[in-house]
């Protein structure tokens, strides 16, 4: 009998402690995360010129005006000297710390 309960409380713990592990290994890696706006902001100034749909334009390198970002999405202003751009973006963070923009949609004047 003793050995009974001895292997049901093994098989308990065993349980229990499966079930704490896929609980806390399983984040989501695609909700945004706010709390990492410098890395984002960083992340897009030195890219700007991969993000931009638009290419600059007369030899210009286009560089970062402003920018905010909170909460997963944020606005960027960039120009290359000739042309200025606002441009809205989306974002998240993956588990390892990257960030990843997901759009980047230049608005229209």
């Amino acid at each position: 009998m003793k050995k009974l309960i001895l292997l049901a409380v093994a098989l308990a713990v065993l349980v229990g402690g499966y079930v704490i592990y896929i609980n806390y290994r399983s984040v989501p890696t695609d909700v945004p995360q706010s709390g990492r706006s410098m890395d984002i902001e960083s992340y897009v100034r030195s890219r700007i010129s991969d993000l931009s749909p638009t290419k600059e334009q007369l030899g210009g390198t286009f560089y970062v005006t402003e920018i905010e970002s909170h909460g997963g999405a944020g606005t960027v202003q960039y120009e290359d000297g000739h042309n200025a751009y606002t441009a809205d973006f989306t974002y998240r963070i993956t588990r390892e710390g990257q960030p990843i923009v997901d759009s980047f949609v230049i608005r229209s004047n």
